[in-house]
């Protein structure tokens, strides 16, 4: 079975092979990138169903974890706030991340300040 780390060293092989240093024979530098991209190659197909599987994945976890937020969200609201102002300042601050995790589990691009950078 394919790993995330796996893919990433292939992806590393092809990024850092052929590349020149001081006394390296060149036929030699040639031979390693050709192989580091043929290994990449090999293996594309089978890396790319297994990160699309996990995306998925990702995707059915994140929109659980929504639920659940959204379920503590109401019960938290429930349960300390005092009245409706208090209930929709509860609302809102826990409502603002759980649609940032829907969106990006739906694939929604979202802004740099949502991202937080």
């Amino acid at each position: 079975m394919t790993t995330i780390n796996e893919i990433k060293d292939r992806l590393n092989a092809v990024a850092f092979a052929g590349r020149s240093y001081e006394g390296a024979d060149r036929a030699a530098v040639a031979k390693a990138y050709g192989d580091a991209v043929s290994a990449f190659d090999q293996n594309a197909a089978v890396d790319m169903a297994y990160l699309l599987d996990r995306i998925e994945e990702l995707q059915k976890v994140i929109t659980v974890a929504a639920a659940e937020l959204t379920d503590a969200a109401l019960t938290i609201v429930g349960t300390y706030a005092g009245n409706f102002n208090e209930s929709l300042d509860i609302r809102l601050k826990i409502g603002g991340p759980i649609d940032k995790l829907v969106n990006i589990a739906q694939g929604t691009p979202i802004t740099p300040e949502e991202a937080g950078e």
